[in-house]
């Protein structure tokens, strides 16, 4: 990390000493990327006809704080929806079938607190202490929590369907925590078994594995200007000693339409010996609407699910106001405690995402 900081120079001369050193490094850096071995890059075609694509994701907020206690209540919800490729539709989708859970989850910061836990609930708190930072402890252990549901959901989907594409949102990693391994061993029989393909496409993602200033997206991106094909680079994985959220299976960085509104990682858990072509095919497939070009269509269907808990924030206000009343807290301590909003995602295109499916 380097930081530079001026003082002498008036606002508009620091941010045009700042932007050229950024554009200066930038430049440099999409040189060397020209010079990228071409055998590196591989090139991929619609083949044939998808099976069909369960997307996964999930979305969470808190609900309550009580300072007092540092303690909060939090609403988790995981989604997901089933679609089949039909040709002759427009677009050539079919919604089989979609659902969500709803749940709620307590978290507060005095271990303490957490003794009145059953010992299961208690250890697996004590792990997640071990593994999450201390800047921001609460959120990061939601972020956890949500993510353990979300494979809870894909363990139950992977046991029901069979020849299926499983699209989990964001980077197939996870926790090395007992509850998340056994979830992860049950998914990945599952999958063997019925012939499924698990895989995560992260709509951030900030890996440098290729040796750039600049991230492997914005790599595939230079790489990929001007180039009206479909293209992949795999990625070398990391040794899961190094990393603090070992991945699953192979990492790609992929374009999924001729002119993508962005390119992505995507990562495949493939429990056959299949050559990756085809699943790319198959994931291309699904990512031909012309709102989201190159960003597989069910998983905007699924974010859009997901995301009703934080676009209507006061769904479960009553509910909770009648809890609230029946264990006798007046209302001034309910409205105190209740919490109605929380920040923006920050992301592009997450934000794109939720600004476009409002």
């Amino acid at each position: 990390m380097f930081i530079e900081f001026l003082e002498d120079l008036d606002m508009k001369s620091s941010f045009q000493h700042f932007l050229k050193l950024i554009n200066k490094t930038q430049k440099r850096a999409e040189k060397r990327v020209a010079k990228l071995r071409e055998e590196d890059v591989h090139i991929f075609d619609y083949q044939e006809d998808p099976p069909q694509i369960i997307a996964i994701d999930g979305s969470n907020r808190w609900i309550w704080n009580n300072p007092d206690l540092r303690t909060r209540i939090a609403l988790i919800r995981t989604a997901y929806v089933v679609y089949q490729y039909h040709r002759e539709n427009d677009p050539p989708l079919n919604l089989i079938s979609q659902n969500s859970r709803d749940e709620t989850c307590l978290i507060g910061r005095d271990r303490s607190f957490v003794n009145t836990y059953t010992n299961e609930l208690l250890t697996f708190s004590e792990e997640i202490e071990k593994i999450i930072s201390r800047t921001n402890p609460l959120t990061e252990t939601l972020s956890l929590i949500r993510s353990l549901l979300e494979f809870k959901l894909v363990e139950d989907l992977a046991e029901e369907h069979s020849n299926s594409l499983i699209v989990m949102d964001g980077a197939l990693s996870y926790v090395q925590l007992k509850e998340f391994e056994t979830s992860i061993s049950n998914i990945r029989k599952s999958c063997k078994l019925n012939n499924n393909v698990l895989i995560g496409i992260s709509k951030r993602n900030v890996t440098k594995r290729l040796k750039s200033e600049l991230t492997d997206e914005a790599v595939l991106r230079i790489v990929s200007k001007n180039r009206d094909e479909m293209l992949y680079i795999e990625l070398e994985n990391i040794p899961k000693p190094k990393q603090k959220f070992p991945p699953l299976g192979r990492t790609f960085l992929v374009k999924l339409h001729y002119r993508p509104i962005k390119t992505f990682r995507i990562d495949v858990d493939i429990p056959f010996k299949e050559p990756i072509e085809p699943i790319l095919s198959h994931l291309a497939y699904y990512s031909k609407v012309s709102t989201f070009p190159g960003y597989p269509f069910p998983l905007v269907d699924a974010h859009t699910i997901a995301a009703l808990l934080r676009r209507v924030p006061d769904m479960y206000n009553n509910d909770i106001i009648e809890a609230g009343l029946e264990e006798g807290y007046s209302r001034e301590e309910i409205f105190q405690y209740l919490i109605t909003s929380e920040n923006l995602e920050k992301d592009p295109f997450h934000r794109y995402l939720d600004d476009t499916t409002r």
